[in-house]
C-alpha cells in the first residue's frame, strides 16, 4: 500500500513529493549532493547545516584524536551516532519500514576515520560523504541516514506542509534526532505532529523525489574509478583484480589528498536524481504493476495442513515463473530503454509484490530483507506456526553458488527454519548461465542430502523472448519432492 493510497491522495507524475510504500522500505536513498543543490527556497542552507554538524565534531575531537577515553573523543562518538530513520521508507537493510538502526559500532567507526583525517592533515570534511571511502561500513545507506538525520527537523517541517495542504490528518509523535541541542552537543528527541503509518503506527517522513539516487554522488567505488589510473601504476597493482570496500578504504586512508582532490572535482558536476517517475529499474513501482499481474494469474488455493505453505509458495512461484516466460512479462526485468537486466533489487521487489497481493487472501504474510545474524535473507514466508525463507539470485551474479550453499542455508540455520527456497533467473546465454543452468537442479538435491533441510528452487528464465527456449533441459525448475518426478529434478 502507498501513502497516497491510505490517505485518498491522487499523485501523479507532477507531485514534488516521493510517495512511499507502507510496509517495505524502497531501495533509494536521499543524496546530499542533490540536498546541497537546494540554493533558494525551502531547502536553502541545508549544505551549511551538514556541514556544521562535522566542523562541530571535528572542533571537540581536535588534540582529542589519540585519546579514546577522553571525555570529547566520547562526545564526538555520541555526536555520531545516526539511527536508521525507519519514518522514510528508504533503504536496503530493514527487513520492513521499521528501520534497523545505527549504534555506537558505526559511530566510533566514524570517529576513528575522522580522526585518521587529522592526522593526515584533513581538518574538516570537505563533504561528509568523504566518510564512505574512509570508512568500511559507511555505503549509501549510511550515508542517506547521516542526511535524514541531520536535517530530520527540515524534513518534519516539510511533511507537515505537504500534511496541511493535502489535508492530510497528523498525530503526535516522540521522534528521535528531531533536535539538537546547541549548548549539550547532543541529539534530543522531539514530539511533533505527523501523518501516521496505519500498518505499524508509527511517523512517516517525506522527501522531494529530487532528493532520490540508487547510489550517492560520492561513493567509494566511483573514488576508485577517479583514482584507479594513477594508483594502479603506482602501486604495481593487477590491472584486472577488483578491488574490495576494505582495500579501497585502506588506500584512501594512505591518500587522503586525492580524496579531497576527488570531492572538489564531483562538486563541479549536477547529479541527476533517480527517475521516480518512471522508475526505470521497477524499485517503486512494483506493487502497482503487480496487481495487473495478478490479475492475470491463476494461483491454485492450498490445502490447508503442514504442507500449505509450501504448496502456496510452489503455486505462486510457478504463476510468476510462467508470466515471465509464457505471457510476455519479462520485459518488467530490464530496464525499459537500455535492454540490460534489472538488478536482483527489482525481481524481488516484483515477486514479492506478486506473493504479497496473492497472500493476503490466505493469511501468509511475507517479510523482505529479514536479518537473521549472518545477513539479510530476501524473503520469509509465515503461516501460523511454519516458516519458508526465500532467495533470489540472478543466474549471472558472481555469488550465485554462494547464495544457495552458504547464505540460504546459513540463514536457515540461524532461524531455526528447515524450510528453503531458491529462486534463480536466467537473463542470457552465457557459457556460465548455461553450465548453471545445467548444474542446478543436481546442486539442490545434493544439498538436500547433505545438510537435511527441505530446499526447493524455481528456475525463472527471464531471455527476451525471441530467443527464448526450452531452459537447455530444465522444462521445470520448481522442486518440491518425489512427486514432481516427471519434472527430471528428483
Amino acid at each position: 500500500m502507498y501513502f497516497s493510497e491510505h490517505y485518498g491522495i491522487a499523485v501523479d507524475d507532477e507531485t514534488e513529493w516521493f510517495d512511499p510504500l507502507l510496509d517495505i522500505d524502497t531501495p533509494l536513498f536521499v543524496d546530499p549532493f542533490l540536498v546541497y543543490a537546494e540554493e533558494e527556497g525551502f531547502w536553502e542552507g541545508s549544505a551549511d547545516i551538514i556541514a556544521g554538524h562535522f566542523e562541530r565534531g571535528f572542533t571537540i575531537l581536535a588534540g582529542h584524536h589519540e585519546s579514546p577515553a577522553s571525555l570529547q573523543y566520547k562526545k564526538t562518538v555520541d555526536l555520531m551516532k545516526f539511527p536508521e530513520p525507519g519514518e522514510f521508507g528508504l533503504g536496503v537493510t530493514a527487513k520492513s519500514t521499521d528501520g534497523s538502526g545505527g549504534g555506537s559500532g558505526l559511530a566510533r567507526q566514524i570517529v576513528r576515520a575522522m580522526s585518521i583525517a587529522i592526522e593526515r592533515g584533513l581538518q574538516d570534511l570537505r563533504r561528509f560523504e568523504e566518510l564512505g571511502v574512509l570508512v568500511e561500513r559507511i555505503g549509501r545507506d549510511r550515508i542517506s541516514d547521516i542526511t535524514c538525520n541531520i536535517l530530520k527537523y527540515r524534513f518534519i517541517e516539510y511533511t507537515q506542509q505537504v500534511a496541511r495542504d493535502n489535508a492530510i490528518p497528523m498525530s503526535e509523535f516522540r521522534v528521535k534526532n528531531a533536535g539538537f541541542d546547541e549548548l549539550r552537543k547532543r541529539w534530543e528527541p522531539k514530539r511533533v505532529q505527523l501523518p501516521a503509518n496505519p500498518l505499524n503506527g508509527k511517523p512517516v517522513l517525506l522527501t522531494p523525489k529530487r532528493f532520490l539516487r540508487e547510489l550517492p554522488t560520492l561513493n567509494a567505488d566511483d573514488w576508485w574509478e577517479y583514482v584507479e589510473p594513477g594508483l594502479r601504476d603506482d602501486l604495481n597493482l593487477d590491472i584486472g583484480a577488483r578491488l574490495r570496500k576494505a582495500d579501497i578504504v585502506a588506500l584512501a586512508r594512505q591518500h587522503t589528498d586525492l580524496v579531497r582532490a576527488w570531492t572538489e572535482a564531483r562538486a563541479e558536476q549536477a547529479p541527476e536524481p533517480y527517475d521516480v517517475n518512471r522508475d526505470p529499474e521497477g524499485l517503486h513501482d512494483a506493487e502497482r504493476r503487480a496487481r495487473g499481474i495478478v490479475d492475470q494469474l491463476d494461483i491454485p488455493s492450498a490445502p490447508d495442513g503442514a504442507e500449505s505453505l509450501t504448496v502456496f509458495i510452489k503455486n505462486v512461484t510457478a504463476e510468476f515463473k510462467h508470466y515471465v516466460e509464457e505471457e510476455g512479462g519479462w520485459p518488467l526485468l530490464y530496464n525499459e530503454k537500455s535492454l540490460r537486466p534489472k538488478r536482483e533489487a527489482a525481481v524481488q521487489q516484483l515477486y514479492k509484490a506478486v506473493v504479497k497481493i496473492a497472500g493476503v487472501a490466505r493469511g501468509v504474510h511475507i517479510d523482505r530483507e529479514v536479518e537473521f545474524g549472518r545477513g539479510p535473507v530476501d524473503f520469509v514466508f509465515t503461516e501460523g506456526p511454519t516458516r519458508f525463507l526465500l532467495e533470489i539470485k540472478k543466474l549471472r551474479n558472481g555469488k550465485f553458488w554462494n547464495g544457495l550453499r552458504d547464505q540460504l542455508t546459513s540463514y536457515m540455520e540461524s532461524a531455526e527454519c528447515d524450510n528453503g527456497w531458491f529462486l534463480a533467473v536466467r537473463y542470457a546465454d552465457t557459457p556460465t548461465e548455461r553450465a548453471r543452468t545445467q548444474a542446478l537442479p543436481q546442486a539442490v538435491q545434493d544439498l538436500r542430502a547433505d545438510t537435511g533441510l527441505n530446499v526447493h528452487f524455481t528456475l525463472v528464465d527471464a531471455r527476451p523472448k525471441q530467443s527464448a527456449s526450452n531452459l537447455d533441459g530444465v522444462t521445470d525448475g520448481t522442486y518440491v519432492g518425489a512427486e514432481d518426478d516427471e519434472d527430471g529434478l528428483d
